[in-house]
């Protein structure tokens, strides 16, 4: 009789531990699947707008775009955000700010423009460029794809750290 019950037991556990991991993958492909069609669809804006800044001279060479990857899903499941590593020559430290700021003015655009759905309000960008730096002699754009209630907290999450470091630092 205890035999019996202790292999009723054991194959419930197995059983339970082989639907959690057959779920996990499953979940975790399907999120891999939409981030990758997620990347592409921001890469095509990103570009878009890239070449857009040159166009109106405000960068005077193109920027080659060298990579282009999720960033690690450290913050949630499904947080569609993205890092593009370009090599932009003419663009100095002091001038990224401008420039990401024109970035999202012109992504805005494109939103407008191709009918880019946001999960914000109405009207409002999908794709946003949360930050700038440059590494040696490569631009790095953090940019995120306003599609999901995840990916807004994300934003939330960034908007506050730079808060709270900004009170950090007075």
């Amino acid at each position: 009789m205890m035999g019996r019950t202790l292999t009723i037991v054991i194959a419930i556990v197995v059983a339970v531990v082989l639907y959690l991991l057959i779920h996990r993958l499953i979940v975790s492909r399907a999120t891999k699947t939409a981030q990758l069609a997620a990347l592409d669809q921001t890469k095509v804006a990103l570009l878009a707008a890239l070449q857009r800044l040159a166009d109106e001279r405000f960068i005077t060479d193109p920027a080659t775009l060298l990579s282009a990857s999720v960033i690690p899903d450290g913050w949630g499941r499904g947080v569609m955000a993205f890092e593009f590593i370009l090599r932009m020559d003419d663009v100095t430290d002091e001038q990224l700010p401008l420039v990401r700021q024109r970035l999202n003015h012109l992504l805005a655009e494109f939103c407008q423009d191709e009918h880019v759905e946001s999960a914000v309000a109405d009207g409002q960008s999908a794709f946003l460029v949360t930050d700038a730096w440059r590494h040696t002699i490569r631009v790095h754009l953090g940019v995120a794809y306003l599609v999901n209630e995840a990916t807004i907290e994300y934003i939330q999450d960034l908007r506050r750290m730079d808060a709270s470091q900004i009170n950090q630092t007075e």
